[in-house]
This record gives C-alpha cells, sequence and structure tokens, in this order.
C-alpha cells in the first residue's frame, strides 16, 4: 500500500506535499506580516515538481488535484502581495 511517507507518488503523497507547503506559506505570511524577511529559493521548483508529477498520474488522479493545486498558487500570489505590502524592516 502506497502512502505519501514511501515517496513512491500517487494522489496521496501530491496531497499530502500540498499540505506542508500550505503550512509552510502561511507560516511565511505570518512571518512577512511580522515584518521579517522570507527566503522562498526552491518554491518554484517545488511547485513545479508537484505539476509533474499531477501531469503524470491517471488522468481521473490528476484531475483532481488541479484544485488543489489552484488553491496552492493563490495561497503563493497571497503571500507575494503580503511580501509587498509589509517589505522587511531592518
Amino acid at each position: 500500500m502506497e502512502t505519501p511517507e514511501s515517496g513512491e507518488g500517487g494522489a496521496a503523497a501530491i496531497t499530502a506535499a500540498l499540505g506542508r507547503l500550505a503550512d509552510a506559506l502561511a507560516l511565511a505570511r505570518v512571518l512577512v506580516q511580522s515584518g521579517l524577511a522570507v527566503d522562498l529559493s526552491g518554491l518554484d521548483r517545488e511547485v513545479g515538481d508537484l505539476c509533474a508529477e499531477a501531469v503524470a498520474l491517471p488522468r481521473a488522479e490528476g484531475r483532481e488535484m488541479a484544485t488543489p493545486l489552484a488553491d496552492l498558487l493563490a495561497q503563493i500570489d497571497d503571500l507575494e502581495r503580503a511580501m509587498e505590502r509589509y517589505p522587511p524592516l531592518r
């Protein structure tokens, strides 16, 4: 049986990774709103990898990933707007 922790891929693993990224983005947003700088290096690669994994899924499973991936992109957009509104304190 495949689990998100097994590293084998699949919809469950993608869903777990999306949850971890969403948690990290929420924390980053709090830090940004507190005036702290955050490093988003590697985020584009992680999101790209998740998208590629979703595309590689069987069609029905891949389609189920569309909304969660779109939600993640919306969270990234929200974080980017917060970073513009709350520049790091020096």
